[in-house]
């Protein structure tokens, strides 16, 4: 069913599409670079994940990649206007097809297909060359978080008679879909956080991905298919429909979940490494951290936190927290970008590794905090090594910026255990006594 469309949207989408394209396309890119030379967060956050991504690359190459894929954006931006105008008679002018066989191959199976999306190319043609091609597309997707955006969107997407699926709470849809040999497409190249996803290797990092497709694929027992529209150099797309993948089903839930997911993932990674420039790298695609043996989330420091309150009250021995934030994390990351505000998280975990006694235990507890539990150890000693984070703290220079040193400090909150107390009292007080550190002019130390 065609969402309907605003005034705005009808008015966007004439004005848009009567400028020629061309004129279109250059005001974009023009408009895009500026953003390159001018967004310093996107732009970092860019170059970082192509440098990380491809390290047998040299700068020159990187920085070629990352204003490809600024001026590929903008190319696709300025298409957007010309989507609802794509039909039957004239999309042989925007693309061609490779490897439909491998789509009526796995239609022809009657248990429906399951689409793997990406931010790749130019996919709003997709929701065209679908139905045009094959069959009406059901998509999977968040709404975006402009309205007017949004409704421009969902009403170009669902002008070919597509349905649109809202993310959360759709499984039950989903399967019913394919029991009906319809097509439903996931967007799968997307961070997402630790409850909905598992870690795979995209491009050598560990990275977070959404397990809903595998979780489908698993149950359904439906075909999965890559479609991927690539720009090629003359302009004009190939979309490229990959063989179908079946999941693999072993009985053992959670180990398939993991093994399908990093199959479909390697499907990206393998038409991404090919068309570098049209891959969508201003995503914060590996944002979600995976566990680490010395640095926990917070529900583990809380475990852990219980089980040594414990100890303390039985045996009568002392135990010290410190809980560690660092100051203005916020302001340095809008200032001079998300990946050196990564690498002061960064360097910090190094330091307090550094400075904890060998029986201590570190985690990460937010965007900006650390806790350290001090088993045995009375507040005077945990002092001292509070003491000691800040003193090596002050020996680490920043240089975000040519030219530029910039320091970083941290408040700290420290408390001793106190017989009979509970674990959410005891953390309480440790969490009051850093925020009393920061009250009072931040960079120092609160202890009770």
């Amino acid at each position: 069913m065609t969402v309907q469309p605003t005034r705005t949207t009808k008015i966007m989408l004439f004005v848009g599409h009567y400028i020629p394209l061309f004129v279109r396309k250059g005001c974009f890119i023009s408009l895009f670079m500026l953003f390159y030379h001018l967004g310093t967060k996107n732009r970092l956050i860019t170059l970082h994940n192509l440098l990380r991504s491809f390290p047998e690359k040299d700068l020159k190459e990187i920085i070629r990649i990352a204003k490809g894929a600024y001026r590929h954006f903008a190319t696709v931006a300025a298409e957007f206007f010309d989507m609802s105008y794509v039909t039957k008679k004239n999309i042989h002018k925007w693309v061609e097809v490779e490897g439909l066989e491998n789509y009526e191959a796995a239609i022809a199976q009657g248990k429906g297909i399951l689409s793997i999306v990406a931010h790749f190319g130019n996919w709003e043609l997709l929701p065209f060359g679908v139905p045009i091609y094959a069959k009406a597309i059901n998509i999977v997707y968040r709404p975006l978080d402009n309205p007017i955006i949004d409704n421009m969107v969902e009403y170009v997407r669902t002008l070919m008679g597509n349905t649109l699926i809202p993310k959360g709470g759709s499984g039950k849809r989903i399967l019913e879909l394919l029991k009906e040999n319809q097509i439903v497409g996931l967007l799968s190249d997307q961070n997402v956080d630790l409850q909905e996803g598992v870690f795979v290797d995209f491009f050598g990092r560990p990275a977070c991905t959404g397990k809903g497709l595998a979780v489908m694929a698993i149950r359904s027992g439906a075909p999965v298919i890559a479609l991927f529209p690539a720009r090629q150099k003359s302009g004009k797309y190939k979309a490229i429909v990959k063989p179908a993948i079946e999941a693999v089903n072993t009985g053992d839930y959670e180990a398939d979940i993991v093994t399908n997911t990093q199959r479909f993932t390697n499907i990206i990674e393998e038409i991404v490494r090919e068309y570098p420039e049209q891959w969508f790298w201003f995503h914060q695609r590996w944002k979600t951290k995976p566990y680490q043996p010395q640095f926990y989330q917070s529900r583990e420091f809380y475990a852990q936190l219980e089980k040594e309150v414990e100890l303390a009250s039985l045996h009568e021995q002392p135990l010290t927290v410190m809980l560690i934030d660092i100051d203005k994390l916020k302001a340095f990351s809008d200032t001079y970008g998300h990946v050196e505000g990564e690498n002061v998280f960064t360097r910090l975990h190094a330091l307090v590794t550094r400075c904890r006694g060998e029986s201590y235990l570190s985690y990460w507890f937010g965007n900006d905090e650390f806790t350290m539990i001090m088993p045995a150890t009375t507040k005077e000693t945990g002092m001292l090594t509070a003491q000691k984070v800040q003193e090596e703290l002050k020996k680490e220079i920043f240089a975000p910026t040519s030219g530029k040193e910039v320091h970083v400090t941290v408040s700290i909150g420290l408390a001793q255990y106190k017989l009979e107390e509970d674990r959410k009292s005891f953390f309480y007080r440790v969490k009051k006594l850093m925020l009393q550190a920061k009250q009072e002019g931040r960079n120092r130390i609160c202890a009770e």
